[in-house]
């Protein structure tokens, strides 16, 4: 099967798209491709960019988010029984299992009529990734006309639409998103549902391409059960400016009212897709994004997110205070001076709310998680380490009714920081237990070094690292290069304190009379596979509970994070990744 990726550009200046119409027929070859810039195309790039990198961290992702316990309850961010239909004052309300009318709720005020999308949308075209579907599909037919031709299947909006505005040093970049859930029947679903844009009855917009992505997609907004991301683009697929070599897709909708349908494309047989279609979701659209309606949620508002700061990674805004929700995540990097943290502040009617973070890449997966007071005060993580140099996501996992305001940034300190003095440890409050040591002499080096480490005194790291003959990384770096302030990437302080602090100890070979203390237990045959031993891992931020899974699983490998050794004499052997 043949499916081009369908790209969209993310800049509100009407001269680019005439100017792209007609430069585009003059560009030869493959120059075409450096002007469709997307969010799934900034994704790849930034992949391919952190593929290239990862390796040097020898499997290292230290974590350690302030607020990691999540709520006892997960409550679905507005679910689709909390949706309306345009137009209507009073409209029932679908569930997500679309079993019927649930409540009714006043709809705010549609945007007053103006150019409509009618105007700028080609009838009968078919995006190239629709057209190989072959099912029925094309732009401007009838809504009325879509239907789900997959026995068994059902799907369904869980939650409010969300912009995901990438700028990661090239042209930035913007994209549509919606929680949904669905019901599966014969075949199977291997990628994201779309998002299907219709006004006044007919379609005017098919999404984007997601034959093109990979896989399916965890909602950024809400917590619903088995929800995945419904996915759309900025600009219209059905307003195409035609090259020699492919379509480009460069006019954005008019603003106004429109229904927004989450489609599910199953393949049902070898080569042959079917489309499940929801109910339909009222979508204001207008210079700001797109917002759907809050009902009856949140409340006034007095919070206001800071402006950016230089080297921001990411940030995430969410305003329920108003008729119609706004919410926002905006990437603004991969690459930042100093140790970012979370701050954050919320609103709520309820001040007890809480709302539940993740901090998320393709790479790491979930590698942070935090929770957010809603009384109005500002919340700030523990320094965050992660993320291998790639774009991040912060997701809101768990939004209580109530809230009405929230942002969330992921950034390093505004001041900058002092890059001469506190390092990545500096700031812990965490304690070495000399309990956790099988051994005293081992026990006694331990100590020291989490006690240098926490003063981020260099001279002394260096000391106790040449005292002894010891192997620092694989590579065998000199104590000088490895324990140098300021710091680079491998954040090896904190993870020093992480390990030591955070996880047991256990012997683990060496001569009879005077074994080896290894840390984290883990790495010993005795704890290889002790359910406490790698949950300590986790816990102390050496691996995300998806890596500790992974390496658990790999019976000649195991473990495969940094590791340090200090025998019962108290000589500091090793600190490196797992060979």
């Amino acid at each position: 099967m043949n499916i081009d990726q369908n790209d969209s550009w993310n800049d509100d200046n009407d001269f680019l798209s005439g100017a792209l119409r007609g430069a585009a027929d003059k560009i030869p070859g493959g120059e075409v491709d450096d002007l469709h810039i997307s969010f799934g195309v900034v994704r790849d790039r930034v992949r391919r960019r952190r593929a290239a990198k990862i390796g040097s961290l020898a499997g290292v992702s230290l974590v350690l988010v302030g607020g990691i316990a999540f709520g006892a309850t997960q409550t679905p961010l507005l679910r689709s029984d909390d949706q309306v239909l345009p137009g209507q004052s009073q409209s029932a309300f679908v569930s997500p299992d679309s079993s019927g009318p649930t409540a009714a709720t006043q709809v705010p005020d549609p945007i007053p009529s103006g150019p409509t999308a009618a105007g700028v949308i080609r009838d009968g075209y078919q995006p190239p990734w629709i057209r190989d579907l072959g099912a029925g599909l094309e732009c401007g037919m009838p809504v009325a006309d879509m239907e789900t031709t997959a026995a068994g299947w059902s799907v369904a909006s869980a939650g409010d639409i969300y912009g995901l505005t990438s700028d990661l040093g090239g042209m930035p970049s913007t994209a549509w998103g919606m929680p949904a859930t669905y019901s599966a029947g014969e075949g199977s679903l291997d990628v994201s549902p779309i998002l299907v844009w219709s006004q006044d009855g007919v379609v005017v917009d098919f999404g984007t391409n997601v034959f093109g992505a990979q896989g399916q997609i965890e909602p950024l907004l809400g917590s619903a059960d088995g929800a995945v991301e419904a996915q759309g683009a900025a600009f219209t697929t059905c307003a195409p400016t035609e090259t020699e070599t492919e379509d480009i897709f460069a006019t954005r909708l008019p603003e106004g009212s429109y229904e927004v349908r989450v489609v599910a494309l199953p393949e049902v047989a070898p080569g042959q897709w079917a489309t499940v279609v929801s109910q339909p979701v009222a979508v204001r659209l207008d210079a700001a994004g797109a917002h759907t309606a809050t009902g009856t949620r949140g409340g006034s508002a007095t919070i206001e997110p800071p402006e950016p700061a230089e080297g921001e990674l990411s940030r995430f805004v969410l305003d329920r205070s108003t008729d119609w929700v706004t919410a926002e995540l905006t990437r603004r990097g991969y690459e930042t001076t100093g140790t970012p943290s979370v701050t954050a502040e919320c609103e709520s009617t309820n001040p007890a709310d809480t709302v539940t973070y993740e901090l998320y890449t393709p790479s790491s997966g979930v590698f942070g998680t935090g929770e957010v007071p809603c009384d109005g005060s500002t919340f700030e993580s523990d320094p965050v380490v992660g993320g291998a140099e790639e774009s991040v996501d912060v997701r809101l996992t768990n939004v209580p009714d109530g809230v009405a305001r929230l942002w969330a940034v992921l950034a390093p300190p505004r001041d900058g920081g002092d890059s001469a003095a506190p390092c990545s440890a500096g700031g812990l409050t965490s304690a070495y237990d000399p309990s956790r040591s099988p051994s005293a002499g081992a026990s006694a080096t331990a100590q020291a070094i989490v006690e240098a480490a926490l003063a981020c005194d260099s001279d002394r790291m260096v000391e106790l690292a040449t005292q002894y003959p010891t192997e620092l990384m694989v590579t065998g770096e000199p104590a000088e290069e490895v324990f140098a302030l300021p710091e680079g990437d491998l954040q090896h302080y904190r993870t020093l304190v992480a390990l030591l602090t955070g996880t047991g100890g256990a012997f683990n070979g060496g001569d009879a009379g005077n074994q080896t203390v290894v840390w984290p237990r883990v790495v010993a045959e005795e704890f290889r596979d002790s359910d406490e031993a790698w949950q300590e891992v986790v816990d102390a931020g050496l691996a995300t509970q998806e890596q500790a899974d992974a390496q658990r699983a790999d019976e000649l490998m195991g473990y495969t994070g940094m590791r340090i050794a200090i025998d019962e004499s108290g000589a500091w052997r090793y600190y490196s990744p797992t060979p």
